[in-house]
Formats: C-alpha cells, sequence, structure tokens
C-alpha cells in the first residue's frame, strides 16, 4: 500500500474515524490525534492488510485498539488531560450531576475489556443488528444476545451507582 493509498484511505474514512474516536475518547484534540495515529499505524503495517476484510473494518479495527490503549492508559493516569480552555475532560466529571449520557458511557467503556468495548462500540456507535455483528465477531447470534445483555447489566449497575452518589 502506498502513500497515496493510504492518503485516499484517509479521504474516504477520516472522519468517520473521527467520529468513532470520539466517542471512544470524548474530546477532539485527542480523538484527532488518534485518528492520525490510525493512520501512521496504517501505512507502517501497510503490508498487514490482506483485503480479508474491507479497508473500513481494517482501520476501525486499529482504531478500536489504538482507544481502548488511550483508554486505559488514561485511566491509570492519577491526573486528567486538559482541555484548551482549562477545564478538565469530560471524563474527570463523571460522578457529577448533570446526567450526560455520553459521560456514563465513557466511563462504561473504561471499564469494559477490549472485546466487550468493541461489542459496544460496533451495536451502539456503529449501529449493526445482531446478526452483523456475529458476522462481524465471528460468534454466535445468541453469544451476541448474552454479551449484549451482559453490557446491559454494567450499565444499570453504573447508573445505580450514579443514583446512589447523587
Amino acid at each position: 500500500m502506498t502513500e497515496a493509498e493510504v492518503a485516499t484511505l484517509y479521504a474516504d474514512y477520516g472522519y468517520f474515524l473521527f467520529r468513532r474516536c470520539y466517542a471512544f475518547l470524548g474530546d477532539s484534540a485527542t480523538a484527532h490525534d488518534a485518528v492520525q495515529e490510525v493512520f501512521v499505524r496504517a501505512l507502517s503495517h501497510a503490508q498487514a492488510f490482506r483485503g480479508d476484510a474491507s479497508p473500513r473494518t481494517w482501520l476501525c479495527r486499529i482504531a478500536d485498539h489504538l482507544c481502548v490503549d488511550l483508554l486505559r492508559r488514561r485511566s491509570r493516569s492519577p491526573v486528567r488531560p486538559q482541555l484548551d480552555d482549562g477545564e478538565p475532560d469530560l471524563a474527570s466529571h463523571a460522578r457529577s450531576d448533570d446526567g450526560d449520557t455520553l459521560v456514563l458511557a465513557r466511563r462504561l467503556l473504561e471499564q469494559l475489556g477490549p472485546e466487550s468495548q468493541r461489542l459496544a462500540v460496533l451495536y451502539y456507535v456503529d449501529e449493526l443488528t445482531q446478526e452483523q455483528l456475529a458476522d462481524e465477531l465471528g460468534i454466535s447470534r445468541r453469544t451476541v444476545g448474552k454479551r449484549l445483555q451482559a453490557l446491559l447489566l454494567q450499565a444499570r449497575a453504573l447508573l445505580g451507582l450514579e443514583e446512589e452518589a447523587s
């Protein structure tokens, strides 16, 4: 894969990947950096792309792994990154009383393992059906349903904690 081909992929999928990374990470500067890193990794590992999946799927996998790694590092860091205006990022406000669904979703994502995070993003962000998820993940539709049910239980538990803290 040449640099020109990667540039074409960026033109075709850059905004889509930005939205995906933003859904994971919660601020535009970090999401922009993540998208740039996705294409750096795509260019440096272009020989690994065999065409078994679509370029979009390949780039999404790179983005998902990168965002999960960034979330893990963020959760281990005692100091949260600051936005340009000096305010902490949204994740640091996760215990506030504003009830922001996006903040709760990010908190939940940070608590999930990589496979569950991928399932949640594919289902809730990419809006794949359970049948499409089964095909994408190589598992049965029934297993997809069980995993989605487990995600809902975790989300409800998180919401329960939010209500108790209020």
